[in-house]
């Protein structure tokens, strides 16, 4: 699913996320080269393929649906970064929140994370598939760090 990034901060803005910075598209691209670095570790994308499916075809450690939004609701909502798959568009925003963003209902391709990459939530357009929650530290077995 393509994101609109008008359709984007409509989201965030409605769920009290400020905004903090949009990244240009070469910020955007390393991120998400740190992204897939990070929680799809060997993993190659289908050509047109979407960044989820590395939870989909079990590729990393994750938790799924309630569990996985308790689990982001958890996070600090402090600071983090927000973008959809490199499918879609270049759009990467850095944003702040008092709490994090409720995702529970959200239908479009989405990576919440933080600037760390401790953590990872990931929706999807797909209804009853997903959100996909992920930690840095549980990918250790399949990297053999």
């Amino acid at each position: 699913m393509r994101i609109n990034s008008e359709k984007l901060q409509e989201f965030l803005t409605s769920q009290s996320v400020e905004i903090v910075k949009r990244f240009d598209t070469k910020t955007a691209g390393q991120l998400r080269s740190e992204w897939k670095n990070t929680f799809a570790f060997g993993f190659r994308v289908p050509t047109g393929g979407l960044f989820w499916h590395v939870f989909t075809y079990e590729h990393a450690v994750y938790i799924t649906g309630k569990q996985a939004l308790r689990r982001f609701n958890e996070e600090s909502p402090v600071a983090f970064v927000v973008f959809p798959s490199p499918s879609a568009d270049s759009t990467c925003y850095y944003c702040k929140a008092e709490k994090m963003p409720d995702f529970s209902e959200y239908r479009d391709d989405l990576f919440v994370c933080n600037r760390d990459l401790d953590w990872t939530m990931a929706c999807t357009h797909e209804e009853g598939l997903g959100p996909f929650y992920s930690r840095k530290e549980w990918q250790t077995w399949y990297t053999g760090s």
